[in-house]
């Protein structure tokens, strides 16, 4: 079925005539495009996943908060995301076939990287997210829908594990034992940040949520722009976006890598990413916060 792009284009900018729509970026989660009008600004349009995000609304409407605190505060928001809104004033657009679009002001001269390849650009990347969580530092967390319940909850996640292993559904339990054994040895290290929450001696911050490089736009110069896919932007704890930041950025290989020798940390880019990220936050993280980065 051919997309009407014109027709949903001009639901969010009618003034404007819309002269191509190409399939944009290498995101699997959303169908983005890179649209072109008749004026020198370009722009991208978005189909968003609402089988993965299913209440919509509730998503666009933690976007729009957060961009809208971003803008009232940062010197810079010429260099930061901006969302269109329809003239109905929401920022998505639900067509006859149930899709929900929503569309944003393309950024000239940026691109964005898949992996983190030098020191430098694990520092900009840590810059960039540590500005982020800087600039939200005061944002009313609890305005905050959870876009994805129990996403970075050890509980659930925990439950889900232990399930899996009572289940065997492929009967190859006998066969991963060691790997079983050492997940289940480090359960109380990995709900140390869970429970320093518990007992009040973090607090629940605004957190992106999925701080992959490719999450950071870059200029030409490899200079962070800005963070960009808010889609999971959540309560959380900063330490879950620094973990996730370290797992996907100073990991040697891909996380699907199934040669294990070949995965380890790689120092170099864990001291770049945390400088990057620390410059930015240790202002306003307190020193439990500080302290437990890394255990």
């Amino acid at each position: 079925m051919l997309i009407p792009f014109d027709f949903i284009f001009s639901q969010f900018l009618s003034s404007e005539k819309l002269m191509s729509a190409e399939p944009y970026g290498s995101g699997h989660i959303h169908k983005t495009y890179q649209v072109k009008t008749n004026s020198q600004q370009d722009y991208i349009l978005q189909k968003i996943n609402h089988k993965i995000f299913t209440n919509v609304p509730a998503l666009q409407d933690n976007i729009e908060k957060v961009l809208d605190y971003l803008k009232k505060r940062k010197d810079d928001f010429d260099n930061s995301l901006k969302m269109i809104l329809l003239k109905n004033g929401k920022s998505y657009y639900l067509d006859a076939q149930g899709n929900y679009w929503r569309a944003f002001i393309f950024i000239p001269d940026s691109k964005t990287f898949n992996k983190i390849a030098s020191s430098d650009l694990a520092y900009e990347g840590g810059k960039a997210f540590g500005s982020f969580l800087y600039s939200l530092q005061d944002f009313p967390v609890d305005t905050l829908y959870e876009t994805i319940p129990e996403f970075h909850d050890l509980d659930h996640r925990m439950s889900q594990f232990e399930q899996s292993v009572n289940n065997d559904t492929l009967q190859r339990l006998n066969e991963i034992e060691t790997e079983i054994e050492f997940v289940s040895s480090r359960v109380s290290k990995m709900r140390r940040i869970l429970e320093l929450g518990k007992q009040n001696k973090i607090p629940l911050r605004v957190t992106h949520n999925d701080t992959k490089i490719n999450n950071v736009l870059f200029n030409k110069d490899d200079k962070a722009i800005c963070v960009i896919d808010l889609d999971t932007v959540m309560p959380g704890y900063i330490h879950y976006d620094f973990g996730d930041a370290i797992r996907t950025g100073a990991a040697s290989a891909d996380e699907d890598e199934t040669e294990l020798c070949n995965m380890f940390i790689d120092l170099e880019l864990f001291e770049s990413y945390s400088k990057g990220f620390l410059e930015q936050t240790v202002e306003f993280l307190n020193q439990t916060e500080i302290d437990e980065l890394y255990f």
